[in-house]
């Protein structure tokens, strides 16, 4: 309403100079190059407006070309990124949406009307990967590289294939780039632990251990024990090139670690064992006998005089068991020498107690073998023999894999410390717990997740 009565008034102020004028025309008179030319005042105002209109249009008109002509106008660059941005979320919903092909044709569409963007190569590539295109998702990955804003997605998407064609090298290297590039990324810290792992470069894997620990990515006994795993397996490989004073060092670094590290345990009995120190291989298995007892330790413990008579293998196993003399294994292990020297009479009331506390497979096979030699009726026994639980083992958390020993990565599916000694009963919800967390590094990241 006031634009409206402002118009009105400016109208009305023109009119009432344009009456003025042509009331009172006056006379102007100009002197030019010696000539004089005679105008009306009012002439002369028409003369000037119509000038200043003339301008004024030049003006616009040249304004319009810059903006709006077609092609070359500055607007129709804006309405060509807008197209262009318009097509790119479209291809970013099709993608969510789990239609690459829609959302690949999107992206390319979109790339034409865009200045460079990291998020169509991303998209791009992404749609290229769920559609088995590896070799466009590599092109594309490769150019988010380059652009200053997407070079870290662009690296990872390139390890990612590297790891896919097995060019585990390739990957570690992308890896350490990656990790130049974000030194507090949980996904570089894990991979190129990961990695590291893989390659058996142990130092460099330990490296990268104490940066994921010092983020918090894994709880503190976690990583202790991936510690100690990653100095068992450098003694161990120390051990196997012959230097047996690092390979010492190394397996005792990796029991301070981790207390109950079972094959770290038995690996420096049989290190001391085989270099002729009886003495301080009995130790350390007595020692760890009375933290933690073992089977692994039992059968280290036998060698050490396997030729021994049933009677002298009794009293050794007597003094072992009493460091730890209520444990499932100890009862075991007595009842086990017990039967061998045929005291039978002595087996019955350990091997009563062992059933009554710990009825595993493994007891009532002993009872089986115990009512057999004693004539007794062996049908009871048998049919509770049916239905006993295992008791421990070892399995990998990641795969349910059960091999015969522990080793630092699982023989089935490659995982990193990941086969433990747990109760049959404890597997299965230990399992569970296990793929609700991170506790565990896996040895592979999951590039799924990119």
């Amino acid at each position: 309403m006031v634009r409206i009565i402002f118009w009105f008034l400016a109208i009305l102020i023109v009119s009432v100079a344009a009456v003025w004028l042509a009331d009172n025309p006056g006379e102007v008179a100009i002197d030019f190059q010696g000539r004089r030319i005679y105008a009306s005042f009012a002439s002369l105002a028409f003369v000037a407006v119509g000038l200043a209109a003339l301008t004024g249009g030049m003006v616009w008109l040249v304004g319009w070309i810059k903006r709006d002509m077609p092609l070359f106008g500055s607007n129709q660059v804006v309405k060509r990124q807008q197209r262009g941005l318009k097509l790119l979320n479209q291809s970013l919903v099709a993608l969510s949406a789990g239609d690459h092909k829609l959302a690949g044709r999107l992206a390319g569409q979109a790339e034409v009307l865009l200045p460079p963007q990291p998020m169509v190569h991303l998209i791009a590539a992404e749609a290229a990967q769920r559609g088995g295109n590896h070799k466009e998702a590599a092109k594309r990955f490769a150019a988010l590289e380059e652009t200053d804003e997407g070079r870290f997605l662009g690296l990872r998407g390139l390890l990612s294939e590297a790891r896919r064609t097995g060019r585990e090298s390739e990957a570690l290297r992308l890896a350490r780039v990656a990790f130049e590039e974000n030194r507090k990324s949980p996904w570089v810290l894990k991979t190129l632990f990961a990695l590291e792992v893989a390659a058996g470069n142990w130092e460099q894997a330990s490296a990268a251990l104490s940066k994921v620990m010092k983020e918090g990515l894994v709880a503190d006994d976690i990583g202790k024990r991936h510690q100690a795993t990653l100095a068992y397996a450098e003694a161990a490989e120390h051990n196997l090139k012959g230097d047996r004073d690092l390979a010492r060092k190394g397996f005792k670094k990796a029991m301070s670690l981790q207390p109950a590290f079972y094959a770290a345990v038995s690996a420096l009995a049989r290190l001391e064992l085989s270099g002729g120190n009886g003495k301080k291989a009995e130790k350390i298995i007595m020692d760890a006998w009375g933290q933690e007892p073992h089977p692994s330790y039992a059968k280290l413990y036998k060698e050490l005089d396997a030729a021994e008579a049933p009677a002298g293998w009794l009293s050794r196993v007597r003094a072992l068991v009493a460091k730890n003399p209520d444990h499932p294994e100890s009862l075991l292990l007595l009842t086990d020498a017990l039967m061998d020297a045929q005291e039978y009479s002595g087996a019955k009331p350990v091997l009563d107690r062992l059933l009554a506390e710990h009825p595993t497979r493994t007891a009532w096979q002993y009872k089986l073998a115990l009512v057999h030699a004693l004539g007794e009726d062996p049908d009871p026994v048998e049919t509770a023999l049916e239905h006993a639980l295992e008791g421990a083992i070892w399995q990998c958390t990641d795969c349910g894999h059960q091999p015969r020993m522990w080793a630092p990565l699982c023989e089935s599916c490659d995982g990193f410390d990941t086969t433990l000694w747990q109760k049959k009963a404890d597997i299965v919800s230990g399992h569970k717990k296990h793929q609700q967390s991170e506790a565990t590094i896996a040895l592979l990241a999951d590039d799924k997740a990119v």
